[in-house]
């Protein structure tokens, strides 16, 4: 029987070939990362270390640090080293955030995103929200309604949207979905901004605010059953934009 031919994992310092080296650097870096070669804290090998074992040059270790660093992954302290990052940095988030802006940051796929998004935000808010975090929502909700009903401007009630969400992503109490969910933010803003205009041109005020308290009778209610449509409700606002 003819064997599998299954590649070895690469470990951080194996030599490595001359093909996109920073590239494979920093690929070889962040692997020895997730697997667990390296950990949040540790010390990476030094720059000569690197260059020896892996078979590389000085200049493509020293950019693929740099890479890192500036993503957030590595820090340096002088006199210290190279470390990887104990925490999450908001820095680890920009490259995805520029490369969906390149991808076309308000076209349908990020409003498409951004529905499939909110769908498990609300799913797992119903699955991990607290009482307090209800009663957190409440409040938020009473805050946008009375900025919507208080001939606000449009950018006065988008934050008391954006606020409301927040609590929203809070309350489920994963901070990944936090970080995600403020990536999409960022780059939704100005499609959220013309479907709130929608409202106040259709004068539907009263729309808005309704869409918003069965969100938070979904989550009262613990009813999993009613996300996909009350989130499709506010899907067609979202849409209108993609036209």
């Amino acid at each position: 029987m003819r064997k599998a031919n299954i590649k070895k994992d690469e470990r951080l310092l194996d030599p490595m070939d001359n093909k996109s080296v920073v590239d494979r650097i920093i690929a070889r870096i962040t692997n020895a990362i997730i697997n667990g070669e390296l950990l949040p804290g540790q010390k990476i090998p030094t720059e000569s270390e690197l260059c020896e074992s892996m078979h590389v040059g000085r200049n493509s270790v020293r950019e693929a640090i740099k890479v890192l660093v500036a993503m957030g992954v590595l820090i340096i302290k002088r006199a210290e080293g190279t470390f990887v990052a104990e925490g999450f940095s908001d820095r680890m988030l920009d490259p995805m955030v520029y490369g969906l802006i390149l991808e076309g940051g308000n076209t349908k796929y990020l409003i498409e995103f951004r529905r499939m998004l909110e769908v498990g935000v609300l799913n797992l808010a119903i699955q991990n929200a607290t009482e307090e975090d209800i009663e957190k929502l409440k409040q938020s909700f009473d805050r946008f309604c009375n900025t919507v009903r208080n001939n606000s401007s449009i950018e006065e009630i988008l934050d008391a949207d954006i606020e409301f969400h927040r609590t929203l992503e809070k309350s489920v109490h994963n901070p990944l979905v936090e970080k995600i969910c403020n990536v999409v933010e960022r780059l939704s803003r100005e499609t959220r901004a013309r479907a709130t205009e929608q409202f106040i041109t259709k004068e539907e005020l009263d729309r808005i605010c309704e869409l918003h308290e069965r969100i938070i009778n979904v989550l009262i209610n613990r009813d999993e059953a009613a996300v996909l449509g009350v989130i499709d409700d506010h899907y067609q606002y979202w849409k209108d934009e993609i036209k």
